[in-house]
């Protein structure tokens, strides 16, 4: 007998019915359609509903999935942005890979803001960097062809060949003063006998230091300077460092250092280490705001929703 199937008239009347406790016999009498063809046919439009409500259920689970997964994306794209920098002073002496290290140290998928914060297990941390590197591979994945990566390399050779000059610029400042304050009889004694402070030789040269690499990141002149105290001393400032510079009784004493250091300044910057640094610094920068275009939330997240990672949710 060939198997008799049902209008939709007639399913929708056997699956009212059914819904409505109905017995298969009363269905039967009701719609005229043999109780064990209704009973198959609604079996079959109940398995085929819990199918479609699974498939709903999974594009809901996919969709809130692929949310977090953008937004764990946005963030660490802003995490490199704000963490590739220009050093904040001429003492840095990390390499470039320990500052990006400051990437991968934060655990993004358990990130709860009201739970205060907890000092991660090494084990969390192996994990957070872990989770973190797979987050930046799928960054790339879905930015491939769009974000020059290579900025970001570029970056930390800069970094590091500027960390490296530093180390020389701070030996040629030593250098430089100590060959200017030697033409001056007895001025270093002086220095070292009336400054207030403790370790007066060492803030003289940090300072020339100090207001050379600032002079060289953010295009400042050279400012050295003498300036009184309330308490009747005066203190050598070096451009907007103030409190750290050595302070003296003698205005005199306070203004010939201070003469020196502009010299020593104006001499390092002529130097050869000093342009070599300011190319790093501008190569630092070119990288920096590159890469903060290129990862603006604005360029990033179309490029994601048009794009696959095997990181996806599908």
């Amino acid at each position: 007998m060939r198997r008799r199937d049902l209008s939709h008239e007639e399913l929708a009347k056997v699956i009212r019915l059914r819904q409505e406790n109905a017995t298969w016999l009363k269905i039967q009498r009701e719609t005229g359609v043999p109780r064990r063809i209704a009973q198959r046919a609604y079996e079959q439009y109940v398995r085929s509903q819990a199918r479609e409500e699974l498939k709903a259920a999974r594009k809901e689970v996919a969709a809130e999935e692929f949310r977090t997964h953008l937004g764990l994306l946005t963030g660490f794209a802003e995490s490199i942005v704000l963490t590739i920098c220009i050093p904040s002073s001429p003492n840095e002496t990390r390499h470039a890979k320990e500052v990006l290290g400051m990437l991968y140290q934060r655990d993004r998928l358990h990130e709860v803001d009201f739970i205060p914060a907890i000092e991660p297990t090494e084990r969390g941390k192996r994990r957070a960097s872990y989770q973190n590197r797979m987050l930046f591979e799928s960054l790339q994945a879905h930015t491939c062809g769009k974000v020059r990566w290579q900025a970001l390399d570029e970056w930390e050779e800069a970094w590091d060949t500027c960390r490296e000059d530093l180390i020389k610029l701070r030996e040629e400042a030593h250098e430089v003063l100590s060959n200017i304050l030697n033409q001056k009889p007895k001025l270093i004694d002086r220095i070292v006998t009336e400054s207030v402070k403790k370790n007066a030789m060492e803030r003289v040269a940090e300072g020339v230091l100090y207001i050379v690499w600032h002079a060289t990141v953010n295009q400042e002149s050279l400012l050295v300077q003498a300036l009184p105290r309330g308490d009747g001393r005066t203190e050598v400032t070096f451009g907007r460092l103030t409190g750290s510079g050595p302070i003296f009784t003698e205005v005199d004493l306070a203004e010939e250092v201070a003469k020196a250091c502009k010299w020593a300044a104006e001499n390092l910057v002529k130097g050869n280490t000093t342009p070599v640094v300011a190319e790093q610094i501008n190569v630092m920068k070119e990288r920096i705001k590159e890469l903060e275009e290129m990862l603006d939330p604005l360029m990033l997240r179309p490029l994601i929703l048009g794009t696959q990672c095997d990181l996806c949710p599908v």
